[in-house]
């Protein structure tokens, strides 16, 4: 059991490896490997789920680097949380990439590229101190810059460069700040609590953080690599983005404020109530940017910047039930998030539309995909019983409680600008009529005619956006609880 952090980390590696030396010219044991790769890392992290409701922590303790730039891998409740999610988000999107790049190029790159991916966002939630987080990181967003520019064309090129840039100057603030936290604590790793005390110097450290993590997780003024990064790379990218990767942010700040500084020191230079207000800019203009994109996957990636802003918004509240909401809202985000990109790919791959005024009608020609979609949509206004409701309400339910009823009232704005930019594409699939050109071909009605991996891996996001909510107990909220409650 103690050795299953590190499995779960290395494991992609080692496939990746594999497929470079053994499988370059197969293309069915390319995707087996590939497949396997992934499955078997998300079946680690899922056996780790019994520490996670035992409240123990795994890991060896053994150090692969040399202090003080020390390595460890050891998951307690938060990093299995986390893992579980991004691996089973990963290994869906392979199983939709096999008939996405079906008449592709690059397979072999992209197929080893994702499990470096995986493999790195892994590590991330799995290193047990700030310089490994720092160093997985920091591959993490190497390795996306090489799916961000896949399709070669201009537009992924000038995207993949903005990404590159962006990020670039996340690792050089966060280094900083790892070497102002060094200076002030001697340590690197973490502990819950914190042990890092208010003085001068902590606003430098935190302040720098705010810029490497906010940078990536898309908070605003840092979120304008975002609108680009999505609609270029391929579609299972941009659900692994949006649906993971920008979580790392997430898990940075959570990593920081309660297991690196004690909270007496983030409260010292309100760093809690910056982070509160970003979070609320983040949350309000990200929904009225989406609302202005007639391009589907802009559209969708304006809306993971307003998604991200509801975790920010529950991690600045400094309160078990907002974080919880914080939590479960991650889990939800990924599904419903997944899907909707998903959808957006299978899209394109039928009928090559990209832009929401096209698609009049498109609910009969792929029932199944807009199905889906329309689950996640309805899932991302916040309608019970899908799974945002039940982040929402917490949050909602955090806010009264610390007397900031101001933020019900952000939420509730929010999810009506979610509403309205989400439901005209659902009526407009299923109730408005298609107008079809003279001489066009006759349309295959009730019918989608994608690879059967793509519709069903969306499918099934799709599903689990509200499935749970018929489960009892209602696992990813008893987990998100769990969590909470050990940090406070």
């Amino acid at each position: 059991m103690h050795l299953l952090p590190g499995i779960t980390v290395i494991v992609p590696f080692i496939f990746a490896i594999f497929l470079l030396v053994f499988c370059r010219r197969n293309e069915a044991a390319m995707k087996v490997m590939a497949l396997a790769g992934s499955a078997l890392s998300f079946l680690a992290s899922a056996a780790m789920l019994p520490a996670l409701a035992g409240g123990q922590t795994l890991g060896t303790g053994m150090h692969y680097m040399s202090f003080p730039l020390a390595i460890s891998f050891q998951a307690d409740g938060i990093s299995i949380f986390f893992a579980v999610i991004f691996s089973f988000c990963f290994m869906l999107a392979f199983i939709y990439s096999f008939g996405y790049l079906a008449h592709g190029h690059g397979k072999l790159r992209y197929y080893v590229l994702m499990l470096f991916s995986q493999g790195s966002i892994l590590g991330v939630v799995m290193a047990y101190s700030l310089f490994g987080l720092f160093l997985f990181f920091e591959l993490m967003a190497i390795i996306s810059y090489g799916l961000v520019i896949h399709e070669e064309d201009d537009k992924a090129m000038y995207a993949g460069s903005k990404y590159l840039f962006m990020t670039i100057v996340a690792g050089l603030a966060i280094f900083f700040g790892l070497a102002v936290t060094y200076f002030l604590g001697g340590r690197l790793d973490f502990v819950a609590g914190g042990y890092i005390e208010a003085s001068p110097l902590v606003g430098y450290a935190l302040f720098a953080f705010l810029i490497g993590f906010g940078l990536k997780a898309g908070m605003f003024p840092l979120h304008i690599w975002l609108p680009d990064a999505h609609p270029a790379a391929p579609a299972a990218v941009s659900a692994l983005l949006s649906g993971c990767m920008i979580k790392t942010g997430a898990y940075g700040f959570i990593r920081l404020i309660h297991y690196v500084f004690t909270v007496e020191a983030v409260q010292s230079i309100g760093f809690d109530t910056i982070l509160l207000w970003l979070s609320i800019i983040t949350i309000l203009l990200g929904s009225a940017l989406a609302l202005q994109q007639d391009q589907l996957k802009r559209r969708l990636a304006y809306s993971s910047v307003a998604q991200i802003g509801y975790v920010l918004l529950g991690i600045a509240m400094l309160s078990e039930q907002a974080l919880m909401g914080a939590l479960f809202h991650i889990f939800s985000h990924a599904l419903m998030k997944g899907a909707l990109f998903l959808c957006a790919g299978a899209i394109m791959v039928q009928t090559g539309k990209k832009y929401i005024s096209e698609m009049r009608g498109i609910g009969f020609e792929m029932p199944v995909t807009m199905l889906a979609f329309t689950l996640a949509a309805v899932t991302m206004v916040g309608i019970p019983p899908f799974n945002a409701f039940i982040s929402k309400w917490h949050l909602a339910m955090a806010s009264l409680d610390s007397g900031q009823t101001f933020l019900v009232a952000v939420l509730i704005v929010s999810s009506l600008l979610n509403a309205l930019y989400y439901f005209p594409i659902v009526v407009n699939a299923f109730f408005a009529r298609d107008v079809m050109e003279p001489g066009s071909k006759k349309r295959h009605w009730l019918r989608d005619e994608v690879p059967a991996g793509m519709v069903w891996s969306t499918a099934l996001l799709a599903v689990l956006c509200v499935a749970f909510a018929f489960i009892q107990p209602h696992w990813p909220v008893v987990f998100a609880a769990k969590i909470s409650a050990v940090i406070f």
